[in-house]
């Protein structure tokens, strides 16, 4: 098959007589390569990130919670009737959670105390499989804690903690009093996230209604539905079912100070902001395929200026315009596909192995991408087609765009000027 003349042309003027390939077109098709497989990698790194937080959320949480306005606490047995109607509801399950502050020996640490049924809890979340040591069937007085704060206080699974709410002093009368709860360590678990597992503990119910100074009741139902991506359809239609209850029975009118929450409501801001820094790094890394671009721009014209007796060489035959301004366009598109397949395969392979090369980069430097700050004991990757092509699509944009200016300025050439030297 016979190639265009003037793309025939293009590669013909990529290959010098002297070499394979011009060294400087090497380094313009490496300008490229090296900015699309930064933008990759910056896209499969905060793609990760928005996975992994996501998958958390889901996970070790509830697709949907319900409580009353105020969190006050609730009786769920008449609620827990209404959801098992709801066809896109798969489990619920009564929760009691509130900030409480950890001490053992000298130390005191603020976390995270959730109680539950750990009959129902199976239906909801997946913490039993995040159990490094110990086991998840709670009785009262036990609790289950995060591996970063058993190290942060030196306990193992069979030691005691100490466990003291806000609630249990604000609760009090004048002459009342309440101790901290003392709670034996039964299991320890580990879910990967810094600040989950530096802060949370999870314990029985009656347990954690007698920290937060409750009598009776809880404070939420955790629902976990179908699909986790249609919640707010499904919240919409729990919402729908409450009052419909409410309206037939008077003694279910408190109904309707019951809300739901979905996840994505409750980590609305961290959803928000993960999509924000995706979208500002991807336009903020695109500076370099624009540099990237300016580089195939000077590379076309230098080669123009050294196939100017060509050039005129050619208009003198009756070679069009159009046709000189098509080699460079595809001078320009010929560098940009091969740096695009170059820089495709350098970013999928560096994504793919981030935790290597990052585990390298630790021996100069310990705390490079510490958990502390970023969250994680491992960097989250995940490398999509849509990214990818996204990528190569907008920097071959740019290396036909390059290819423009040069185009127009050979074109321009008059063959009595080109010649003039011949």
């Amino acid at each position: 098959m016979k190639l265009p003349i003037s793309l025939f042309l293009a590669i013909k003027y990529l290959k010098p007589k002297r070499s394979m390939v011009s060294f400087i077109t090497i380094l313009t098709m490496c300008g490229i390569m090296l900015g699309v497989a930064i933008l990759i990698v910056v896209l499969s790194v905060m793609t990760g990130f928005d996975d992994v937080h996501k998958e958390h959320m889901i996970k070790l949480d509830s697709h949907i919670q319900i409580s009353t306005r105020g969190n006050s606490p609730f009786v769920p047995d008449r609620v827990l009737e209404v959801l098992e109607q709801i066809p896109e509801v798969k489990a619920a399950a009564p929760a009691v959670e509130g900030f409480v502050l950890v001490t053992r020996n000298d130390q005191a640490i603020p976390g995270m105390l959730r109680g539950i049924d750990p009959e129902l809890e199976r239906d909801i979340s997946d913490i039993e499989s995040y159990l490094v040591d110990g086991i998840l069937p709670l009785e009262e007085e036990t609790v289950v804690v995060g591996s970063r704060l058993a190290m942060m206080l030196g306990i193992n699974v069979g030691d005691r903690l100490t466990v003291g709410s806000a609630q249990c002093i604000m609760n009090l009368s004048e002459n009342e009093i309440r101790l901290p709860a003392e709670l034996e360590v039964v299991g320890i678990f580990s879910v990967g996230m810094y600040d989950i597992d530096s802060k949370f503990m999870i314990t029985s119910l009656p347990t954690a209604r007698d920290v937060f100074a409750l009598e009776d009741g809880v404070e939420t139902l955790r629902v976990i539905t179908e699909d986790p991506f249609t919640v707010s359809e499904t919240g919409l239609k729990i919402r729908d079912q409450l009052r419909e209850a409410a309206s037939k029975d008077r003694s279910l009118s408190w109904f309707r100070f019951l809300t739901t929450r979905s996840w994505m409501d409750m980590n609305q801001s961290m959803l928000s902001t993960l999509a924000v820094e995706k979208n500002m790094m991807f336009l903020l890394l695109c500076a370099i395929s624009v540099v990237a671009a300016f580089c195939v721009s000077i590379n076309l014209i230098n080669m123009g200026i050294q196939k100017t007796h060509e050039i005129g060489l050619l208009k003198a035959v009756g070679f069009s315009s159009g046709k000189i301004v098509g080699i460079f366009l595809f001078l320009g598109t010929v560098q940009g596909v091969f740096g695009c397949l170059l820089g495709s395969a350098l970013g999928i392979w560096f994504s793919s192995n981030l935790d290597s090369v990052l585990n390298f980069l630790r021996r100069f430097n310990p705390n490079l991408m510490s958990a502390e700050f970023y969250q994680f004991t491992d960097m989250p990757s995940r490398t999509t087609g849509e990214d990818v092509l996204s990528v190569c699509v907008i920097v071959m944009v740019f290396s036909i765009i390059a290819g423009i200016l040069p185009a127009i300025r050979a074109a321009a050439m008059q063959p009595v000027d080109a010649l003039r030297y011949e």
